[in-house]
């Protein structure tokens, strides 16, 4: 079974633009690969028919209703966006009439809860990989502007349960995406899986909005600003080094003209060289903002885990070069003292031998060797039981039992 997504975004003045230029492909994107231009015809809007402006509709939505004369802030949130959509298997098996059905009862769903008159947009796109809704939200509640009450964590909870339940309701084969305890169809892991792959996914379209942005308003300034000026010249008197005869020696000046730390330019130059350094502070903010707006610091956040299972990965290999360095010591160090024991071994099959044949050679009988030699093994037995000098013994004993020979 497929899953319900409803993400919310949160967006401020200098993000609606961005957010517009996608939405209504109102320009050719140079950072989202996954647009078809080709299927853009199919995108509607079920609020709009036409393209708006965002900042203009959503400034009416919001002054129509507030209360008090007291200014919107300029770090305000004025758009929740929620992102709805499921997985691209699910509306593969849907016929177009019911994809837009989905959307549809989506957007009653939700324009209900938070007022119609609060909707700012409801645009479609079916040119993507994934057919998806961006629901524009202005968070009104008696006749302030309140994001943070309006989306509170209860809120995103009662969404991601009503979404599913309400979409299961109308017909559609869903379930909820988000909660583990009520997930039957999908394991685990592979839940995970697909979460993260659609989280990634929002990810690279937000990221892809703000770039976007960006762009649109730096071609919007101009890169180079030719302002023609000129130095601005004043008289001055400059002495000669010469005294006048009649003047009872008072030195003698001569008038020369020199610049001055002015420029003079025209009163148009002037107003281009203002909007240049007001586009410039503009282009500052902008950039700011993309750096910190949420889409960044959740990929920082990604970054910093990655970093983190790096730095561990990086331990582990490291752990583990010391164990295969501390292994390859080890498999020596017992070559070694293999070699060592083969030594001894060989040494002390000398020495048996040697014994044997100097007793043998030194005893009056048979017997009496016999004895003298028992006594000699019992004796290294008692040092060393189970000894090379004793298996060395038992073997001997052994094959001359089995020889039928006897010393």
């Amino acid at each position: 079974m497929s899953y319900a997504v409803a993400r919310m975004q949160k967006m401020k003045s200098p993000d609606l633009k961005g957010i517009q230029f996608h939405n209504q492909r109102e320009r050719e994107s140079r950072t989202n690969d996954d647009i078809d231009t080709e299927r853009s015809h199919k995108n509607y809007d079920l609020v709009n028919n036409e393209n708006i402006n965002y900042n203009e509709r959503v400034k009416e939505i919001i002054e129509s209703q507030k209360i008090g004369t007291r200014k919107t802030r300029k770090d305000a949130v004025l758009v929740n966006e929620l992102m709805i959509t499921s997985d691209k298997n699910f509306f593969d098996k849907l016929p177009e009439d019911e994809q837009k059905r989905f959307f549809e009862e989506s957007y009653k769903l939700f324009s209900e809860r938070y007022g119609k008159q609060n909707i700012a947009y409801a645009t479609v796109h079916n040119d993507e990989k994934t057919p998806h809704l961006h629901l524009g939200v202005v968070p009104m509640k008696d006749g302030k502007l309140q994001g943070k009450n309006v989306f509170n964590r209860q809120e995103l909870l009662w969404l991601q349960d009503k979404f599913p339940k309400h979409m299961q309701e109308k017909g559609f084969d869903l379930e909820r995406g988000e909660k583990g305890s009520d997930r039957k169809h999908l394991e685990t892991r592979e839940f995970k899986k697909q979460t993260l792959e659609k989280e990634i996914d929002f990810l690279e379209k937000d990221l892809a909005i703000k770039k976007e942005e960006l762009i649109a308003y730096s071609d919007t300034v101009e890169p180079n600003v030719e302002i023609p000026a000129e130095k601005e010249m004043q008289d001055v008197e400059v002495p000669t080094g010469e005294k006048s005869i009649f003047g009872l020696g008072k030195e003698i000046t001569r008038t020369e003209r020199k610049p001055t730390k002015n420029v003079i330019i025209s009163e148009d130059d002037y107003k281009k060289l203002v909007t240049a350094a007001e586009d410039n502070q503009k282009l500052k903010r902008y950039v700011s903002n993309f750096i910190n707006t949420d889409v960044m610091q959740e990929l920082r956040q990604v970054k910093k885990e990655n970093e983190l299972v790096k730095k561990k990965y990086s331990g582990l290999v490291k752990k583990y070069n010391e164990n295969a360095k501390r292994h390859n010591d080890l498999l020596q160090e017992n070559k070694t003292l293999k070699g060592h024991i083969k030594d001894l071994t060989n040494e002390i099959s000398s020495i048996y031998k040697s014994t044997k044949s100097f007793l043998k050679e030194r005893t009056d009988g048979l017997k009496a060797f016999k004895n003298v030699f028992n006594d000699l093994v019992n004796k290294v037995k008692e040092k060393s039981p189970k000894g090379e000098f004793q298996r060395l013994d038992s073997k001997e004993k052994e094959r001359e039992r089995d020889d039928g020979m006897s010393l």
